[in-house]
């Protein structure tokens, strides 16, 4: 009976201290909204940081944390802070319309930032469907391609039917398999936006090695391997180069 009693008391001991400490969270969120209105943009910054360093990841408090960031004229952490929600709420437009914003401040520009209708189309296709929802499509796609071959093994009289579903399905499988595995692979990448006004780039881990390019605050780069202090990162036209970690933040 004792340890009974004693599982009962810690139950409801660790019901109340996730209470305490979400009642805690969402008051330096509050806190940190009612900073921002008041133009308070580094106390805005301070509580939404504090909300992150305690374990919530979610992406409004990455967002309201952008348009802090934004508007404190830190614009390789608003950048990082969008992308970060943008993670969290793929299909959110004030993120995504925000991220643009901020993009179109950044010094170096890509020479993909304009898309055409069919890659537009693409783009919303790709970040429409999830990993998780992709993988339960899968799995319907399995099964349906299961049972339109038993039918079409027993249910002669009616196999065209069968043919019919079996193509569509197999459409679907090969569909949704392709784009799961490519977002997967994309989940792998480990990307980062440059938090400094200039980062160097060498041609190796060190500052003796020859100097490749520069890059500017805001700008994303995609990270391969980590040697010491650097960072051997590949921008999106390809381009390769060695940057020190300080000056980078991961998404």
């Amino acid at each position: 009976m004792l340890k009974m009693l004693r599982f009962v008391f810690l139950m409801l001991f660790a019901v109340a201290t996730i209470a305490d400490a979400s009642e805690g969270l969402v008051g330096l969120y509050n806190q940190g909204n009612d900073r921002y209105r008041d133009g308070d943009y580094a106390g805005a910054i301070s509580a939404y940081e504090q909300v992150i360093d305690q374990g919530l990841q979610n992406g409004e408090v990455y967002y309201n944390l952008g348009n802090a960031y934004y508007k404190s004229e830190q614009l390789g952490r608003a950048i990082l802070a969008y992308e970060r929600a943008l993670k969290l709420m793929p299909n959110d437009e004030d993120v995504v319309a925000n991220l643009r914003f901020a993009n179109a401040r950044r010094v170096d520009k890509e020479t993909d930032e304009a898309p055409n209708f069919l890659t537009r189309i693409m783009l919303w296709i790709y970040h429409l469907w999830s990993i998780n929802t992709l993988s339960v499509f899968l799995c319907v796609f399995v099964f349906g391609i299961a049972g339109s071959l038993v039918g079409w093994l027993f249910l002669p009289l009616r196999r065209i039917v069968w043919i019919v579903l079996l193509v569509v399905l197999g459409l679907g499988f090969v569909s949704s398999g392709g784009l799961l595995a490519f977002k997967v692979q994309k989940r792998g990448e480990v990307a980062a936006i440059v938090l400094t006004s200039e980062a160097l780039g060498r041609s190796g881990p060190g500052d003796d090695f020859l100097q490749v390019f520069v890059l500017h605050e805001g700008t994303k780069v995609f990270v391969e391997r980590r040697e010491g202090n650097w960072f051997l990162v590949r921008l999106s036209q390809g381009v390769g180069g060695w940057v020190k970690r300080e000056a980078l933040g991961k998404i």
